[in-house]
């Protein structure tokens, strides 16, 4: 007599027509429907930004990982979970919200499709498919394109760190060589270590390729861990001796080294070192374990079949099927014929009108090249140093934009002062009491150079809004997005230098002197929620 009591229950509700194949495939059609701007803004960031540009094969390497555990999933098909249900609805309001934001904030977008496609397996497939597919699926993040702004700051901290670290790999050839901001001196030749040297076009696709590793590296978990987290420091390391070999070849050979082929050929040259690193990471770890061969450690797990004991049925799998249909249509639906994405401009003075405003004040506008604008990317700007009638020096900068979409937004001062040289040698908020009896906080920063110290105060007026913080300037940007269909606003930035032998007080004293008039000023440039728009744009255009 035989004990059938551990084999896996067959599927029921055979008489139901619709087959799940034909279902599974409406999903994924309803999902690419639904989801079509997020997956098109995939393709488009994977193309034009070269650090992303791994992602292409991400998909597939998920879709791999999936198609190595097939005989497992076979296996551990349970009862479809109603709580998936409620993943599905939760990534469809996700859609719907952030495109209502018309902000173009397309991770919102990005992971809500990834939640999507785990909520579906809990829905469909129940708790143990949804546990062995949370892997591969979880592995589609490292595919999402981070903010603009977030890649801006890491890349500004990467030019950094790579910066120091290389010009201390030169020093030891006892080379001399002097480090301002991200500009390399050698003395003949002056080197700067642009965003494109910043690093993060390894670190992504190492990110990945660590986790990648760590998957198939069979090894305790916290073994694992160090393999993923190697992926980071050995980046920076690498990118750091490829600006010190690029230093070494332009203070030799000259300053073609620096660019075309070669400076090409540098960079695949340092991947495959920082793969070689990797793999001895890896190497090390198994040695630990009593492993001789790093072939015995990499490879696929062996996933086995994990029965819950639960039945799956066609009935329950069509029913929940149908609802996460209806929900992902209907959402696909309201994006794309419900949803407006007009952004309205107000109308509004020109910002080169404004040092006119500031009567007895001498003002002498800087005009920057074309790269630098394209840097700036704002729709309005000036830039111009000022010298009150009582001989006061200060430098005013304010960035316009008319719309903020696509990752087109400011830059924080914040983040790119060291980049010039400069050291922020302090940073906090203050606030002030204007003389309409009006008060707002603003970033201070005390930065120097050689010596050479300045006061710099900066903060974002949007809407009738003055904030400091950048978080909740991006919080206001999406409600008035939703709001008042406008992300309009500016950066404004002043600064005066602050003399040997000057207190910070009094330059303090001296700056909020020049913020004081300067703010009655800024109405007919700057408008507030209550102007009236005279202009819509579709910022996907």
């Amino acid at each position: 007599m035989s004990d059938n009591s551990n084999e896996q229950p067959s599927p029921s509700g055979a008489g139901f027509t619709l087959r799940p194949v034909y279902l599974a495939a409406a999903l994924a059609a309803a999902t690419v429907f639904a989801f079509f701007g997020g997956i098109e803004n995939l393709f488009m960031r994977w193309g034009e930004q070269q650090e992303l540009s791994h992602g292409y094969f991400l998909p597939v390497i998920s879709a791999w990982i999936i198609w190595s555990r097939r005989d497992a999933l076979k296996g551990s098909l349970g009862k479809p979970v109603a709580l998936g249900l409620a993943g599905v609805a939760l990534s469809a309001i996700i859609l719907v919200l952030s495109e209502l934001t018309v902000t173009s904030l397309m991770i919102f977008q990005h992971l809500a499709m990834i939640l999507l496609f785990s909520s579906l397996a809990l829905a469909l497939g129940g708790w143990r498919i949804f546990w062995l597919t949370l892997l591969p699926i979880g592995f589609l993040l490292f595919m999402v394109p981070p903010p603009y702004w977030v890649i801006t700051v890491l890349s500004q901290h990467f030019q950094l760190w790579s910066s120091q670290l290389g010009v201390w790999m030169i020093e030891l050839l006892g080379i001399p060589v002097y480090l301002s901001g991200n500009i390399i001196d050698l003395g003949d030749y002056k080197l700067q270590v642009a965003e494109a040297c910043s690093g993060l076009r390894y670190l992504f696709p190492f990110l990945s390729l660590g986790f990648l590793a760590a998957y198939l590296f069979h090894a305790p978990i916290w073994q694992r861990a160090i393999v993923f987290l190697s992926t980071i420091p050995i980046t920076i390391v690498m990118n750091s001796f490829r600006v010190a070999v690029t230093g070494l070849l332009v203070q030799r050979f000259g300053p073609e080294h620096a660019e075309g082929f070669i400076h090409m050929f540098e960079g695949w040259v340092v991947f495959l070192l920082c793969l070689a690193l990797l793999f001895a990471v890896i190497a090390v770890l198994s040695r630990l374990s009593g492993r001789k061969s790093v072939g015995d450690v990499l490879g696929l797990p062996d996933i086995e079949a994990q029965p819950d004991g639960t039945q799956w049925s066609r009935k329950q799998y069509t029913l929940h099927g149908l609802i996460a249909l209806a929900m992902i249509v209907i959402a696909g639906g309201y994006v794309h014929f419900a949803t407006s994405n007009i952004l309205r401009v107000p109308e509004r003075s020109d910002l080169a009108g404004l040092p006119y405003e500031l009567d007895g004040w001498k003002s002498y506008v800087q005009e920057v090249d074309a790269d630098t604008l394209n840097v700036l990317g704002a729709d309005d700007y000036i830039i111009t140093n000022l010298q009150s009638p009582e001989n006061e020096v200060f430098n005013l900068y304010i960035a316009y934009l008319n719309m903020q979409r696509h990752g087109h937004s400011w830059h924080s001062p914040r983040q790119c002062i060291p980049g010039g040289g400069w050291q922020i040698v302090d940073h906090d908020y203050a606030s002030i009491e204007l003389d309409d009896g009006d008060s707002f906080s603003f970033n201070r920063i005390v930065i120097e150079n050689r010596g050479v110290k300045q006061l710099v105060y900066y903060w974002y007026d949007q809407r009738g809004r003055k904030l400091a913080n950048e978080f909740a300037m991006k919080s206001f940007l999406i409600l008035d997005a939703v709001k008042l269909r406008r992300t309009d606003g500016a950066m404004i930035r002043i600064m005066t230098p602050i003399d040997r032998g000057e207190l910070e007080s009094d330059a303090d004293a001296r700056l909020q002197g020049f913020l004081r008039t300067l703010d009655p000023k800024l109405d007919a440039y700057i408008p507030d929620a209550s102007a009236t728009a005279t202009q819509e744009f579709d910022p996907n255009d």
